[in-house]
């Protein structure tokens, strides 16, 4: 008997560590183009990601497992960008957050399709994944709708219909789609695109030729395709020839980079918005300060929509872990609970009426205008 008592003992001494091993983790990937000039897209997707994984991890997780985060650079590079991808795919993510521009979609779409693991990218806005049955997912408009608000809305200024646009083709997944988009519409209203000057940082381009070129063209305004900074940057040109002319640009250039960068030169410009982050509603303000505090920063339009964009998985991953289970429950995704409105996305995965407003920058802030 004594010998069986011990041999239980050490027996419950072998068990004991086994069962007290935490459950593996749910991982999630981020993706996102966090060392280029246009960082500042990925940097506040990120934080917004990071943000809700730590805000259910502080809740316990998801049925008792902590979720992990592990995040990629593309670099917004194609092969970086595969690989990035095949790095998540072989670490067992269920899902993948991002990325944030359409050029690394593109590139990268076939890729998951291959793994089968879905992916919700917040911010990205191509033509070219629309009614795909696919793995992609967004939470953000497309081209095609912001093109048309921004034409409605100089159809109804009668002395802006002849459009000059200047676009980066280091994202021409984005940019030549939105010009494309945008000519259409511009066109059916009665307006033209007097000018397309394209333009590629990887060659030696100078802004102060780009912008005596669209000049040249003697346009009524002038459309910009850039991230904040380039946008920023062609702005001080066009205002150091004394260009008055008014001048829009699109949400990729919507960031306090913009003002940063821009000073006064960008004092004026229009351009649209998808995100109200001074929104009263006490979801919205909760988000804020949260962020505020965890980063140290004001959250802009990535961040609330790479938020929402987690959040939506997370609720998803409360039912199952896995990846062809949550393809199949973010199409039956309805009225989910966005920070500024519900979330519903179509039988393809896109976005149903999202949120898009023309704001302006006035004494250095972003006003919403309609």
């Amino acid at each position: 008997m004594h010998r069986l008592m011990i041999t239980i003992v050490l027996m419950s001494g072998f068990l004991l560590p086994s069962g007290c091993k935490e459950p593996e983790p749910i991982r999630i990937g981020f993706l996102g183009e966090l060392t280029t000039r246009a960082a500042g897209l990925s940097t506040s997707g990120r934080d917004g990601f990071l943000l809700a994984i730590e805000e259910i991890n502080a809740r316990g997780g998801i049925n008792n497992r902590k979720v992990e985060a592990l995040v990629q650079d593309t670099h917004m590079h194609k092969a970086t960008a595969l690989n990035a991808v095949r790095s998540l795919v072989e670490s067992k993510v269920s899902a993948i957050i991002g990325p944030m521009t359409s050029q690394t979609a593109v590139t990268v779409v076939p890729e998951i399709n291959r793994a089968r693991i879905p992916m919700v990218s917040p911010t990205v806005s191509t033509n070219k994944l629309n009614g795909l049955d696919d793995y992609f997912f967004r939470v953000y408009y497309t081209n095609a709708q912001a093109a048309a608000l921004l034409a409605g809305a100089l159809s109804s200024q009668e002395d802006i219909s002849q459009i000059a646009a200047i676009y980066d083709l280091g994202n021409s997944a984005y940019t030549e789609d939105w010009v494309r988009h945008f000519q259409e519409v511009l066109e059916q209203s009665g307006g033209s695109l007097v000018a397309k000057v394209p333009f590629d940082l990887r060659s030696d381009t100078l802004f102060l030729d780009l912008a005596t070129e669209v000049i040249e063209a003697k346009p009524q305004g002038i459309l910009i395709l850039a991230n904040a900074v380039d946008t920023a940057m062609i702005c001080q040109q066009l205002a150091k020839l004394g260009n008055g002319l008014p001048r829009y640009a699109t949400g990729w250039s919507y960031s306090d980079d913009l003002i940063q960068f821009g000073g006064k030169s960008v004092e004026g410009l229009h351009i649209i918005q998808s995100a109200n982050l001074q929104n009263p509603s006490p979801t919205m303000q909760r988000f804020v300060e949260a962020y505020q505090e965890r980063f140290r920063s004001s959250p802009n339009f990535p961040a609330l929509h790479a938020y929402d964009a987690t959040r939506m998985i997370l609720a998803v991953l409360e039912k199952t872990t896995d990846p062809q289970a949550i393809r199949e429950e973010l199409l039956k995704v309805k009225n989910f609970k966005g920070l500024q409105s519900d979330l519903s996305l179509d039988r393809y995965g896109d976005l149903k009426h999202p949120l898009l407003h023309l704001a302006h920058i006035t004494n250095g802030q972003f006003v919403i205008t309609e």
